[in-house]
Order: structure tokens, then sequence, then C-alpha cells
């Protein structure tokens, strides 16, 4: 009952980001795409959910988180150095998906747009965010070694292995 719940609440919260958003996807808009033009490609692993949005939620009995902090288990592309990087999410009134998706303990590979100057209040300019209307992220089966969600058009899983070689011959 409790994971309807979430999912429910999940599902609802996104049809309002979309709709907030009102953003549309112009060609390929696929995580094969996306990280191929990025900066940064890594795989994380959730460590926390932080920065939590004061405002209740309806439908949702915790706080919910606006920024999570991830590990860098593998760089496949970038610059950055550090070892854990913070990621923020929807606070209600951005293109950003709501970090409560994302569940400690899961990997996922990412493909995530640096804020720089753009960012907002409490946010850093080092710190990262995802599109809602981009797939820059998929959620990783860490055991299987693959990457499951909108890769390509046609693609909907790929191994690690197939993915760093796919980001080399780019």
């Amino acid at each position: 009952m409790k994971k309807l719940l979430f999912t429910t609440l999940l599902t609802i919260l996104a049809f309002n980001n979309i709709m907030a958003c009102e953003c549309e996807c112009f060609g390929d808009c696929s995580f094969k795409e996306v990280s191929s033009n990025s900066g940064f490609v890594a795989l994380v692993k959730i460590i926390s959910h932080d920065d939590f949005i004061e405002e209740e939620i309806p439908g949702y009995n915790d706080k919910m988180p606006r920024s999570m902090t991830v590990e860098i288990i593998k760089k496949y592309k970038g610059s950055e150095l550090r070892d854990t990087i913070k990621i923020w999410g929807d606070d209600g009134a951005q293109c950003r998906p709501y970090i409560a998706y994302f569940n400690v303990g899961e990997y996922y590979l990412i493909a995530p747009n640096k804020l720089g100057s753009a960012h907002l209040n409490g946010e850093n300019e080092n710190d990262y965010d995802f599109f809602s209307c981009s797939t820059d992220y998929l959620k990783v089966d860490f055991n299987k070694k693959i990457a499951i969600g909108q890769y390509s058009k046609r693609k909907k899983q790929i191994s690690l292995e197939k993915f760093r070689k796919s980001l080399i011959s780019d």
C-alpha cells in the first residue's frame, strides 16, 4: 500500500512538473544523445537526500528532498575531480525531476548539467541538476551491470561496458 501511495504521488508530481514546465523534447533527447553532448558523465550511487522543502506536499508523508548527494563510482567523461557531488531537484518551480524519485543506495548513469551562474538560493555554482524534458539519467542494476531506461530511441537498456565503448567511439 505504501508503494502504491508513493508511486501515485510521484506520478502526480511528475505530471504537475511537466505541466509547470510545459517543455517538449525537440529531436533526440535519449540518454545516448544527451550523454554524448554532455561535459560530464558518470556512474553514481545515491548517498543521501538533503535540503528538504519546508512546505508539505499533499499525499507525501515525509519532507520532500530538494537535493541529493551522490558518490561518483566511475567517471566516463569530464573533469570533475570530487568524489561526491550534489544534484538539485525540483521545488515545484523548476523543470527538474523530484529527488524523491531517486532512492538512497541505488545506482544511476548520469549526464547532469552544471549549475554555474544560474544557480538558485542555497545552490552552488559547482552543483548539478537534471532537466525534466530530456533523459539525463538512467537507473542501473549494479549486479547485472546494465543501465535501464530511455537509452536511445530504440534501446531501453545497455550494458555498462557497451555504454563505455559507445562514448569512446563518439
